[in-house]
């Protein structure tokens, strides 16, 4: 059976007059294994899409001349572009942006300042949605075919119907007249459709099929295959179907035919498990890529995204960003006493003790390397830094952890490094160098306290322990 497969030709073109955006967005989508193009304008946009296409276009509304609703008309309304999904990502957040950016063809709708989560689960969604409509489309072709060679032979058209898996049947369209409702009466049906519907196919043969009978499979149906007549166009459409013996997800398809409609029913559920399952494959790569498989708290990959984005974020808003470095103290006495298992098991306590005393959903915990953790603090200020470290610490201290090889207490403590930063550059290697030197002042000077750096390169915020 076919299943989803992340592609290494994968192509997605960023569309965007921000750098840093340009920028976080290549490293997150190169990172997950895509080709990715840039564009800053939407003139840049439109040349590039003279060569070869992509599979997917982030684009941004707001840019200096032709802006992002101009570019989604423009690729709409050309045969060549029009089926390539196009995800805005924007500032604005006006819900009248949002319907405008829809009528004009927009796929999906992401507001800046944008979570990578959000955009990653959006792009792959939307990857395989246009996936999927290729394989339909190939399909759809697929059976066009068949349909064509049925018509020049009425035993070939007899012979394929009743070997073919799918369920089949042919239905005559009565409009109402003189009182009486509108009603579809079938001419032919084969044994799969008949045994799908629970009858022999004698039995269902011109049997009158009024609105009320579509009603128990879906709402509207017959509506539906009405308007195949009227429109003469094809419909296809998923349902769900339950009964007590079976639950099961068709793929219907009613195709205009003489005065009436041919449906194809398919049992699609084997497809459908598989996309469930491809869609928790997914959730659940995502996370052992982005999580410590000891602490179960993110790991020092997801750390450094996040930390980059934060950073430009901060800079774009000149706001604080504060970052706290944390080390457990004579940790490697702890191992070699307690033994290897013990340590593991006091790393995933600590590690869980210092998400749960931090609050906000923007904060950030990870597992930095060995025993030592990290904590970013989107917009915080130094006093707001020392608040959190302060909790962390006496959360720890609460948890009375034994620690009988550590010189400085009888419980498991932790040394903690501060450092606050408006950024001003693009380096921000600087906020983890400053941490760092504030966490090696607090071993230095006795462990079991919390140090925060200054331009002097010292300073106490508070002493523990």
């Amino acid at each position: 059976m076919d299943v989803f497969k992340k592609k290494p030709e994968t192509k997605i073109l960023i569309v965007d007059d921000c750098l840093d955006n340009l920028l976080l967005l290549q490293i997150i989508l190169n990172d997950l294994g895509y080709q990715v193009q840039q564009a800053n304008s939407g003139e840049e946009a439109l040349t590039a899409l003279d060569g070869t296409l992509p599979d997917l276009i982030l684009l941004d509304i707001q840019m200096p001349g032709i802006d992002g609703y101009d570019v989604c008309k423009r690729l709409k309304a050309n045969p060549k572009t029009q089926e390539i999904p196009i995800i805005f990502i924007s500032a604005f957040s006006d819900p009248m942006e949002k319907v405008k950016a829809f009528k004009l063809g927009g796929e999906d709708y992401i507001t800046k300042p944008f979570f990578i989560e959000e955009v990653v689960a959006r792009v792959e969604k939307h990857l395989i949605l246009t996936w999927q409509k290729k394989k339909l489309k190939q399909e759809l072709k697929h059976r066009q075919e068949i349909e064509k060679k049925l018509v020049e032979s009425h035993q070939i058209l007899a012979h394929i119907l009743e070997s073919c898996p799918d369920g089949i049947a042919v239905l005559k369209y009565k409009p109402s007249r003189k009182k009486k409702p509108a009603y579809f009466h079938c001419t032919f049906v084969n044994a799969v459709m008949a045994d799908f519907l629970g009858l022999t196919p004698e039995d269902f043969i011109n049997q009158k099929i009024f609105n009320s009978s579509l009603d128990r499979f879906a709402p509207s149906l017959f509506h539906q295959f009405r308007e195949v007549i009227d429109n003469q166009l094809s419909f296809e459409r998923d349902f769900y179907y339950e009964t007590l013996e079976k639950k099961a997800w068709y793929s219907v398809r009613a195709i205009p035919y003489n005065e009436g409609i041919l449906i194809i029913v398919r049992d699609i559920t084997e497809r459908k498990e598989c996309e469930l399952i491809l869609h928790q494959t997914n959730n659940v790569l995502y996370q052992q890529a982005v999580t410590d498989n000891l602490t179960k708290i993110s790991n020092r990959r997801a750390f450094d995204v996040y930390l980059e984005q934060e950073w430009k974020r901060a800079r774009r808003e000149e706001l604080p960003l504060a970052l706290i470095m944390i080390d457990i103290d004579y940790f490697k006495r702890y191992n070699d006493h307690y033994g290897h298992e013990a340590g593991d098991r006091c790393l995933y306590t600590v590690a869980q003790t210092i998400r749960q005393a931090v609050k906000r959903p923007s904060d950030f915990v990870a597992r930095y390397g060995g025993e030592e953790f990290a904590v970013i603090l989107p917009n915080t200020e130094t006093e707001g830094a020392q608040t959190v470290a302060n909790t962390i610490q006496n959360a720890i201290h609460d948890l009375k952890l034994p620690h009988d090889q550590s010189p400085i207490s009888s419980w498991i403590t932790l040394s903690i490094g501060i450092s606050v930063k408006i950024p001003t550059s693009e380096n921000f290697t600087q906020l983890i160098q400053t941490a760092d030197h504030a966490l090696y002042q607090a071993k230095n000077q006795g462990r079991d306290r919390i140090r925060v750096f200054f331009n002097c390169l010292s300073g106490v915020s508070s002493t523990l322990g």
